[in-house]
């Protein structure tokens, strides 16, 4: 199978591609930055991150949906908000607010 026949699946294109201008008021709203972990754009590949995992019933809202860095993204998996803040706390020493987090994606994206 090719690289195009597996994108054109159906709910196989890329989150991004799906939420296009959302996508992009996301971005905006997190400030182009991981809400973790706080690296930018420049050579850090940004993610569009569940709070709630799909596999838990997360919908793909901007209400649940932040950026995150591909490394912080990757290492959450299907981790609840609480877990991954307790992991990023040992693991790499982050200090993540689950709240906090919860409470700027819940920010009203400029139209």
């Amino acid at each position: 199978m090719t690289r195009r026949d597996h994108a054109s699946r159906p709910r196989r294109e890329s989150l991004r591609k799906r939420l296009g201008r959302t996508a992009r008021r996301i971005d905006a709203r997190d400030g182009c930055r991981c809400v973790y972990c706080g690296s930018a754009g420049g050579g850090t590949h940004l993610h569009l991150d569940h709070l709630t995992p799909r596999v838990a019933g997360g919908a793909d809202v901007p209400e649940n949906l932040v950026v995150a860095c591909r490394r912080c993204n990757t290492a959450r998996g299907a981790m609840t908000l609480t877990q991954w803040a307790a992991y990023a706390a040992e693991t790499y020493s982050l200090t993540i607010s689950p709240r906090a987090i919860r409470a700027q994606a819940r920010r009203l994206l400029a139209a």
